[in-house]
């Protein structure tokens, strides 16, 4: 199931039913309709809430300012969410790249597999994303659009493949740019393929601990063909504050043989394509990983 970029057409749609909705309701009604919003995404920027709600950037601050007053919601940098500052900055990129570790190599070479020869692809700042990057082959002329750090890093010694890194403010616990400056490049883009990483997955979605992730991760999708959420099975048992998108959004998931028939199904039941990746593990690594092994 592939999609062209999800850009104008859509947006110009949803303004327009948001219009239609918002247009004759009162402050209170709308502010609570505002933080129904953010309930559901965890975090939001302004511009998002401005153009979910059809109204001006100028009337959401002015909102954002009264639920912050009222205790409503949580003022952040660019946004607002309804998470504790703890909460807000996700987990630290380095503790997760140990877990999982051989479903995360068996997934990043199956997608490693779907890249086609000239294409343009972007890349997210997850840690089985961070593989993808790895193990992509010098000689198929690949762009890589990427606002990871680590990703960057390991495409440096690779010739074959043309690198555009999404600068902005570094956050070191993800090991990804974001901010204005990053949107705003991305806007101007259109890529074949999105390998998008998540933190937690559910009937409701996909989702990830870091909000100004969640921002850049959505922007993404918007310009993306296609968007291949590449998740180890774990991420069933496990759950993140933000939400990043709903199935609708994510055409394919790659994720490994954990997955069980009933989590499969209800993939399937949303129209997501799922591709099941087979995984040799080691006794070892699953004690090391469990903690039962120091």
């Amino acid at each position: 199931m592939m999609r062209g970029p999800r850009g104008a057409e859509e947006q110009e749609g949803a303004t327009h039913v948001a219009e239609e909705n918002f247009r004759y309701t009162s402050a209170p009604e709308r502010r609570n309709r505002l933080v129904q919003v953010i309930e559901e995404q965890g975090y939001c920027t302004i511009a998002e809430l401005s153009r979910s709600l059809a109204v001006s950037e100028m009337t959401v601050r002015r909102d954002v300012l009264r639920l912050v007053e009222e205790g409503r919601v949580r003022g952040f940098r660019g946004g607002v969410g309804l998470l504790s500052r703890q909460e807000f900055g996700g987990s630290d990129y380095r503790s997760r790249d140990v877990k999982m570790g051989e479903a995360k190599l068996a997934i990043a070479r199956r997608a490693v597999a779907m890249v086609a020869v000239d294409s343009v692809i972007a890349v997210d700042a997850g840690t089985t994303a961070n593989h993808v990057a790895a193990l992509l082959p010098s000689d198929r002329n690949t762009s890589v659009v990427t606002h990871s750090f680590s990703v960057v890093s390991s495409l440096l010694n690779n010739s074959g493949v043309e690198v555009m890194c999404l600068g902005g403010n570094l956050h070191q616990e993800s090991l990804s740019f974001d901010g204005p400056a990053t949107l705003s490049a991305i806007s101007n883009l259109h890529v074949q393929d999105f390998f998008l990483g998540a933190s937690a997955v559910s009937e409701r979605g996909a989702f990830c601990g870091n909000a100004y992730d969640a921002i850049t991760k959505r922007a993404l999708i918007e310009v993306s063909e296609r968007v291949v959420l590449l998740a180890d099975s774990t991420k069933f048992l496990t759950t993140a504050m933000v939400k990043i998108c709903s199935w609708e959004a994510i055409d394919l998931v790659v994720i490994d043989d954990g997955i069980t028939e009933e989590q499969r199904m209800m993939l399937e039941k949303h129209g997501v394509d799922v591709d099941v990746v087979p995984v040799e593990r080691d006794p070892s690594v699953l004690a090391l990983e469990s903690g039962v092994v120091s």
